[in-house]
């Protein structure tokens, strides 16, 4: 006996949930493309904070003979540590990108020419560029 063709509507129904889990893989990746801009920009305010010395003025100046840090360590901590949290920020947002498209790959199917390893890829380059930032900035001070 010949199987009975699928009715149209549950056709469209099997569409809709696939275009609902192509919808859900997208947001996913433009999630983890704010997340790695947001880390950029913590990394080049890391930059100026550091390198123009912006929190100069908010500290007074210290004793000559010690006691108080400097305007300039205190600028260069505070640039170093937006600097170590924009790594931390696209490391960590990268690691969950991947992990969540591995578990998407296993239910659904991915959308046409969208991998799950590009984004990951571009998160661990930008953790990198950040690693570099503080690499020079602690081999040349200002």
């Amino acid at each position: 006996m010949p199987e009975a063709a699928e009715p149209e509507q549950i056709r469209l129904m099997k569409r809709l949930v696939e275009m609902s889990a192509e919808r859900s893989y997208m947001n996913g990746e433009r999630t983890l493309s704010v997340w790695i801009r947001t880390a950029l920009g913590l990394m080049i305010f890391g930059i100026a904070i550091d390198r123009f010395g912006l929190m100069l003025r908010q500290v007074p100046m210290p004793p000559p003979h010690g006691g108080y840090p400097s305007p300039h360590d205190l600028s260069t901590w505070g640039g170093g540590a937006l600097i170590a949290f924009g790594v931390l920020m696209a490391s960590s947002t990268g690691i969950r990108f991947l992990v969540f498209a591995l578990t998407h790959r296993r239910v659904h199917q991915l959308p046409a020419h969208h991998g799950p390893y590009l984004g990951p890829i571009f998160a661990a380059l930008v953790a990198l560029f950040g690693i570099a930032l503080l690499v020079i900035l602690s081999v040349f001070p200002v």
